[in-house]
């Protein structure tokens, strides 16, 4: 699970703007324009010298679809060329603040989900967002894979420090998603 204190991801390098080393990042919400104020950023990707290192944003801007970030250090078209395909991560400081109970899905993924009584049901592999009530794709080896509704009366506890989801599942909830249940 993604911590309170982990490094969040933004997106990933596309390419180059201009000739000063600018870099544009296809965002993962889809908000560019909610990352303008990104001072620092974590390079991650594989087989890259710049992988892993943490770079000071000297300017972050929005630009259609996309998040156009400058890099102390990066000041020519091919150094932010080099840049192509790594993941950009904000450090947890300049991670915006969300309204309560409204949570990144990338800090709920690999969270454990409990019942009520403090029975595993297994982790979050990931978050469908539906429009309505998104969904937790939560698996466990002996289950499979659980869809949980991210709805008030169903999920009673997120803690993000401890990585744990309580939840209070309708009777038959776990009937109808078991895979392979035949239903």
């Amino acid at each position: 699970m993604n911590g309170a204190g982990a490094p969040l991801p933004v997106g990933r390098v596309t390419g180059f703007r201009g000739t000063q080393g600018e870099v544009t990042v296809r965002v993962v919400s889809g908000n560019a324009a909610r990352w303008t104020h990104l001072r620092r950023a974590v390079l991650r990707g594989a087989g890259d010298a710049a992988a892993g290192a943490q770079r000071e944003v000297v300017s972050a801007r929005a630009y259609r679809d996309r998040l156009v970030l400058k890099f102390r250090g990066i000041d020519d078209p091919s150094a932010a060329q080099a840049l192509r395909g790594l993941e950009i991560a904000a450090v947890a400081e300049d991670v915006p603040t969300l309204p309560s109970g409204v949570y990144w899905i990338e800090q709920l993924i690999g969270a454990l989900v409990e019942d009520s009584a403090g029975r595993a049901l297994g982790r979050v592999e990931n978050v469908i967002e539906t429009g309505g009530a998104d969904l937790l794709i939560v698996r466990d080896a002996a289950r499979g894979e659980i869809l949980v509704p991210l709805a008030q009366e169903i999920v009673t506890e997120i803690d993000l420090h401890s990585g744990t989801i309580r939840v209070q599942l309708p009777e038959g909830l776990l009937d109808v998603n078991v895979e392979g249940s035949g239903r």
